[in-house]
């Protein structure tokens, strides 16, 4: 199981989000192009308070085309959705410990973007997690959310 945020984990998550046909034939045909800034809080072992990650994923009919983290943050230009938090939330989310549905919608991550079209995926994005969480992907070196 390779390292959360090492170049191993994410080619296992590109790996891991193309391996399902039966997943990626419910997902919207076409392009689309997601950010994701995971925000140092100061609770994760793995981005320090301040420093901020920043991933790009682009989808296309259905399987991820690109998976990939910046240095700098990813141009609103062409975006879809644009999904903001804490560390530790989104770790929490990897960890299989925190619902990604549920952490939308009681405002623990910001997502900017169609709230309609992400809504109609919501049920997805639900089975995508549960695909992740028990594929065990990820190794936890310094400890696993929930952090204490």
């Amino acid at each position: 199981m390779p390292v959360i945020y090492s170049q191993e984990w994410y080619q296992a998550m590109f790996d891991l989000a193309n391996s399902r046909d039966d997943i990626s034939k419910k997902l919207p045909q076409g392009e689309g192009c997601v950010a994701v800034e995971v925000q140092g809080d100061g609770r994760s072992p793995y981005i320090q308070a301040g420093e901020t990650k920043h991933f790009f994923i682009r989808f296309r009919d259905g399987k991820v085309a690109e998976y990939r983290e910046s240095e700098e943050r990813i141009p609103s230009k062409g975006l879809n959705y644009r999904v903001i938090g804490e560390a530790h939330i989104f770790e929490g989310v990897a960890a299989g410990v925190l619902d990604p549905v549920e952490a939308g919608l009681n405002g623990s991550v910001t997502i900017r973007g169609d709230m309609r079209a992400l809504m109609q995926h919501a049920d997805l994005v639900k089975v995508i997690f549960e695909v992740y969480s028990d594929s065990n992907v990820t190794d936890w070196p310094l400890g696993k959310p929930p952090y204490l």
